[in-house]
Parts: structure tokens; C-alpha cells; sequence
């Protein structure tokens, strides 16, 4: 039941970071905020969406949350950040 106390100034972060290609979240209620803003679907889990803020295109990625309540193995996680940081050629 997390609750947004003050929201992050999305367009103006974007405005110092010329050269962001892709915002990701961890957990649903991030996932839900962007995807409001960028009034999009949100993707599943693992998976990602293009969207355009503040006149930038981006790729919306959602990664499984963090936290260790979240029931999925550890390794399926790390998976999941692997083909996301190589999809971005990070990797």
C-alpha cells in the first residue's frame, strides 16, 4: 500500500539527461505511475514497452521488484536484469 508522497519530476529529469533510452521500474507501483504519465499499458513483468515523455522516446521497461517478498527465485530476477541491461547493449 505504498503511497507517492512527491512524485518525481519526470520532464525535468529527462531535460538533464540528453541521452536516457530507457526508464525501468521495479515493482508495480512505479510501473503504474510511468505508465499513467506515458498513458500506456503497463508491460508485464520482464518486458517492455515504447513510449514517448517529454518528447523523448524511451523504452519502458518492468523489472520484478526487489524485494525479497516477491516470490520468484532469485536467479529468474537476475534473468530478467540480464536481458533487459543486454536488449540495452550494456551488456
Amino acid at each position: 500500500f505504498l503511497e507517492v508522497v512527491t512524485p518525481t519530476n519526470i520532464t525535468a529529469l529527462l531535460s538533464q539527461l540528453a541521452d536516457c533510452q530507457a526508464i525501468v521500474t521495479t515493482g508495480e507501483k512505479a510501473s503504474t505511475i510511468i505508465a499513467q504519465m506515458a498513458q500506456c499499458v503497463t508491460p508485464n513483468v520482464g518486458s517492455k514497452v515504447d513510449i514517448t515523455l517529454a518528447g523523448t522516446k524511451l523504452h519502458f521497461w518492468r523489472m520484478p521488484s526487489t524485494s525479497r517478498a516477491y516470490p520468484l527465485k532469485l536467479e529468474k530476477k537476475a534473468d530478467f536484469y540480464h536481458q533487459m541491461f543486454a536488449a540495452e547493449g550494456i551488456l
